[in-house]
């Protein structure tokens, strides 16, 4: 019941903060809106990630789960049998937000994308219909959740998708010597706060005027929002965006110092 109260009362924190359209000065921001977050484009890689997320709810294979995050208590890893489409039901991005992401890549059209926490694989492989072109690393602790991934993209021959097969904490300095400046780097493996906060200082060196952070959960808990709060404040950030599922920092120096919260 505490989790569940601490949920709503987030949301309302959320809900009274939503800045309206006519409060977007920025024309940055105003671009952000208009091109990203309100493009109701029936973009056709939505049907292959659809079917993607389908054969993935639909899988019987039982894997042993090794749980690095939020699962484990933030303490030693916790380890299960699980099926696939249960471990799936659990962990995959909403439609909603795998087509927040498909949209802003495609926006962005990075070169290089880091993401921490490869799950099953459905957002490397939303990533990479938006930038056909990129070079993807990703990170994901339990080796059977791992392999799931890399048959699924070499399925979809998808090559241009390396996942490294460890925990942040070991794999972390190796994605960043294959991708030394990613242009975006999508933090969804760890739900809290101190691991989350280690692993923004460790990349925040290789990011540049042009990166783009994407933070999944950032309202997941208490402790969450506070170590959202202390990720924003940093002088390097320039523009954070608020979505209450997701939170998107801009580096770009060109731009004022500014936080918005915005409706998803």
């Amino acid at each position: 019941m505490g989790r569940l109260k601490e949920a709503v009362s987030a949301y309302i924190r959320y809900r009274l903060s939503v800045q309206s359209k006519f409060s977007l000065h920025s024309p940055f921001i105003y671009k952000f809106w208009a091109g990203v977050l309100k493009d109701h484009t029936n973009y056709p890689a939505y049907r292959e990630v659809e079917r993607f997320r389908n054969e993935l709810l639909s899988n019987e294979k039982i894997i042993k789960r090794t749980d690095f995050g939020t699962g484990a208590g933030g303490s030693s890893p916790l380890t299960s049998n699980v099926k696939v489409k249960e471990l799936a039901r659990r962990s995959l991005v909403s439609v909603k937000e795998a087509r927040f992401l498909y949209k802003l890549v495609k926006d962005l059209q990075p070169d290089t994308i880091l993401e921490l926490g490869t799950s099953l694989g459905l957002s490397s492989l939303v990533m990479t219909e938006a930038a056909p072109n990129a070079r993807i690393i990703t990170i994901e602790g339990c080796n059977e959740t791992a392999a799931i991934a890399r048959f699924n993209f070499e399925k979809a021959h998808k090559k241009n998708i390396t996942v490294l097969s460890g925990t942040f904490d070991e794999k972390l300095p190796e994605a960043l010597g294959l991708i030394p400046k990613p242009d975006l780097v999508f933090f969804d493996g760890n739900h809290c706060k101190e691991p989350t906060l280690n692993y923004w200082r460790k990349c925040l060196p290789h990011l540049h005027t042009g990166s783009v952070a994407v933070f999944d959960d950032i309202h997941w808990s208490g402790e969450m929002e506070k170590g959202w709060k202390l990720i924003i404040a940093g002088p390097e950030v320039k523009v954070s965006i608020d979505l209450y599922q997701l939170g998107v920092i801009y580096f770009r120096s060109e731009l004022s110092k500014e936080d918005f919260v915005l409706r998803f």
